[in-house]
């Protein structure tokens, strides 16, 4: 079973993730951790814009 994604939660989590980093005030391993949890949400809510994207490209066809 898919977990369900809140996509614009997951949005403002890496926001705040870039703007954790932004600040220069963490260590090392903090900004890597943030780094990856960060690279973790991207790859995440391109898969779910891919899957829009694809839905809508059905919905255009049936359109025509």
């Amino acid at each position: 079973m898919e977990k369900e994604i809140n996509f614009e939660k997951e949005l403002e989590r890496l926001k705040e993730i870039v703007s954790l980093i932004q600040q220069k005030n963490l260590s090392l391993d903090e900004s890597l951790k943030l780094y990856e949890e960060g690279s973790k949400i991207v790859k995440v809510l391109n898969e779910e814009l891919e899957k829009a994207e694809k839905k809508v490209e059905k919905v255009i066809d049936i359109d025509k």
